[in-house]
């Protein structure tokens, strides 16, 4: 693991889908990184036909996430200082591994925060978003990330910029969101 700077003086708490808590350090908004190992084998199959994908994302709700398409949405892309911001993703073209009778479905994400001129302000790499291992080959598959301001963000305008990963193709896909932090 890596962690840009030892003098801590920010900090992000990212909530994944799974249950694991996160803690990135970021100093005055400098880029942090987390990085993990995984192997990567051929000995794959695809959902359909199409390429790895977001077939929808939206903003939602803390905590109303209850399963694939049962949500509340947030409405907007603007947000309080220190509100937890939350993204719904519903991935496609996602592949299966067969691991005996069974069939693994493995995510990881990225998250890049950067101000409107493309600074990078913050983020993660490689985070685990959902390792599920099914008797089916599942069809509707719903990914959570959650993004919790601890010490707020400014108010401003923000690009938040998601890369997902399918682990065991090693393909990926970006979702780029404008966000705005306001008081009002």
């Amino acid at each position: 693991m890596a962690i840009a700077d030892v003098r801590l003086s920010k900090i992000i708490i990212l909530n994944l889908m799974v249950g694991l808590v996160v803690l990135i350090y970021v100093p005055n908004f400098s880029f942090a990184q987390f990085t993990t190992n995984s192997s990567v084998t051929n000995n794959t199959k695809s959902n359909n036909t199409s390429t790895f994908h977001s077939s929808f994302d939206t903003f939602v709700t803390p905590g109303s996430v209850n399963g694939y398409g049962v949500y509340q949405p947030h409405n907007s892309s603007i947000f309080r200082p220190g509100e937890k911001i939350v993204l719904y993703i519903e991935p496609v073209g996602f592949s299966y591994k067969p691991i005996g009778s069974m069939f693994l479905m493995n995510f990881t994400g990225d998250l890049l925060i950067s101000d409107k001129a493309g600074h990078v302000l913050g983020g993660f790499q490689n985070l685990p978003l959902s390792t599920i291992i099914s008797h089916h080959t599942n069809k509707e598959l719903t990914l959570t990330v959650s993004l919790t301001q601890t010490h707020p963000f400014p108010p401003g305008d923000y690009v938040l910029k998601y890369t997902i990963h399918d682990i065991p193709t090693g393909n990926s896909f970006d979702i780029l969101k404008n966000i705005t932090i306001s008081n009002s």
